[in-house]
């Protein structure tokens, strides 16, 4: 029997993985996030500009540009569509983690589950060149 604090190559692999799958997850949650607020906030200020009588017409349009680009970044790079595929990729590499944990599930089983989970995501991460409505 192994030591408790001895792991096999494949539970290291797949900790890395979920460690590494949290990270991406988190910088495209927080990235989806701040784009969103710099476009209410850049939509909102010609409002207020005009509202205060801030008088500075070139300013506010280019202001009020700001959102179009974002969207448009934002729709090209598919940022809260990649934080989602992430996650789902930890959710289910912790789900095979639990099942050697808890369940007793040999490293060979752990290593073709981990096999065909990466063969069932190939293909599926949003990028620029896949169209939205090919995508989950």
């Amino acid at each position: 029997m192994k030591n408790v604090e001895e792991k096999s190559a494949i539970v290291a692999e797949i900790e890395r993985e979920i460690t590494a799958r949290y990270r991406y997850s988190k910088f495209d949650f927080l990235l989806n996030h701040l784009l969103l607020l710099v476009v209410v906030l850049a939509s909102s200020y010609p409002a207020f500009a005009q509202i205060f009588g801030d008088g500075q017409t070139k300013l506010s349009a280019a202001i009020a540009a700001i959102p179009a680009f974002v969207l448009l970044f934002q729709r090209t790079f598919k940022w809260e569509q990649r934080g989602e595929w992430h996650w789902d990729y930890r959710r289910r590499l912790i789900a095979i983690l639990r099942e050697v944990r808890d369940q007793g599930l040999a490293d060979s089983e752990a290593s073709k589950k981990l096999n065909l989970l990466e063969e069932e995501l190939a293909g599926s991460f949003p990028g620029v060149n896949h169209p939205a409505s090919k995508e989950k």
